[in-house]
């Protein structure tokens, strides 16, 4: 596979919780120059990546290591340092800072091209003027995230386990997609022999808001290649819902949602 540049792009497979396995990427990695890119967490599953054995591993052929930290920068502790990685990138928006901001960690000894030529903001990297009030902003709520990364991951665990439990105590029939190690609050879940954009829409028009999880099309309902690289069962993998839990959200949200999740179960189980 070619991006638009002609630079051949390897992906490389995943296990069914979603990890990277070691010896595939030993045996994906050229002679040539390349730069390895692994996401420290996934957007859709939550999966956690093991970045710093990843890295290792691209380091014993002196290839560039990136990270796509967006989803896992303030909500889970992130050492650059200890995990190795040559660069990492996070975005604003997803530890409660302003949208459109961002930041690429580099590695100081790491050599790159400017981003934009022209003037010497950004040490010279992107040129143009400086957005000051929203990188501020980004630094004030990573901090802010960063502080109350403790209590907000208990909480968070608290929440997604009562709605985890109180599905399974009404043996509703579904999968947690991702394995154990996930973001805190982030849920992936496969309902059988339902579909994932009805259990979408009738929880909407109870004011709650969670998305497939499978990027279905509305038309074409293609299951993205997240969901079919964890090799979910058929009976299960079109009723792919995601919740994602926040800070903000309370024992009682939990209880809220699974409550409408059994309603809708229990309607269909009536009607047919």
């Amino acid at each position: 596979m070619k991006n638009f540049f002609g630079t051949k792009i390897i992906k490389l497979p995943v296990n069914d919780f979603g990890e990277v396995n070691f010896d595939d990427l030993r045996k994906k990695i050229a002679k040539r120059r390349q730069i390895i890119s692994i996401m420290l967490a996934n957007n859709e599953v939550g999966t956690i990546q093991p970045i710093k054995k990843l890295a290792e591993i691209s380091h014993e052929r002196a290839k560039i290591f990136h990270t796509d930290a967006v989803q896992a920068v303030g909500h889970i502790p992130i050492d650059v340092k200890n995990l190795g990685v040559d660069m990492l990138s996070a975005s604003a928006h997803k530890f409660n800072g302003p949208n459109g901001t961002g930041f690429l960690y580099a590695e100081k000894n790491l050599k790159i091209f400017p981003y934009l030529d022209g003037g010497g903001q950004e040490s010279g990297m992107r040129a143009g003027t400086e957005n000051v009030p929203a990188i501020a902003a980004m630094a004030l709520a990573l901090e802010k995230n960063c502080r109350e990364m403790k209590e907000n991951e208990k909480k968070l665990s608290t929440v997604s386990k009562i709605l985890i439990d109180r599905l399974k105590s009404n043996n509703a029939d579904f999968i947690v997609n991702g394995g154990e190690n996930r973001l805190p609050g982030h849920l992936s879940l496969s309902f059988k022999n339902f579909d994932g954009e009805v259990l979408m829409n009738r929880l909407d028009l109870k004011n709650i808001y969670v998305s497939t999880g499978s990027a279905c099309n509305s038309k074409t309902q293609i299951i993205s290649h997240v969901l079919k690289a964890l090799k979910i069962p058929k009976d299960y993998i079109r009723g792919t819902i995601r919740i994602t839990f926040g800070k903000n959200n309370s024992p009682e949200d939990a209880e809220n949602i699974a409550k409408n999740l059994l309603e809708i179960f229990s309607f269909n189980l009536k009607k047919n």
